[in-house]
């Protein structure tokens, strides 16, 4: 390196604080969505496998999706994981309605 210049670092100009926040924050939500969607694959796995057709394995996935958002509501988590699990009306139009309507 020479006399005058100055080392770049990554970091320059972010703030690490905030930023290293809202990173986590978006990190447990993420974690927390494939945890749920985990549960559901294994929850309608065991339902076919016991053959318990009282409960469809939709409306399983719902009772996880109720429990765990009322969870986060009710909990005292930041407000930015609760973002996470907010219910974005164009994603829900624009990526999961077709499918739903398409579907043969």
């Amino acid at each position: 390196m020479t006399e005058g210049s100055n080392p770049i670092s990554p970091a320059d100009g972010v703030d690490v604080i905030g930023g290293g926040k809202e990173q986590q924050a978006a990190g447990v939500g993420i974690l927390l969505q494939i945890m749920m969607l985990v549960l559901s694959f294994v929850l309608g796995h065991i339902l076919r496998r016991k053959k318990v057709y009282v409960l469809p394995e939709a409306s399983a996935s719902l009772l996880i999706g109720l429990l765990v958002g009322t969870l986060a509501n009710i909990s005292h988590t930041q407000t930015s994981i609760r973002a996470w699990f907010n219910f974005h009306e164009e994603f829900f139009f624009l990526f999961l309605l077709p499918p739903i309507i398409l579907y043969p």
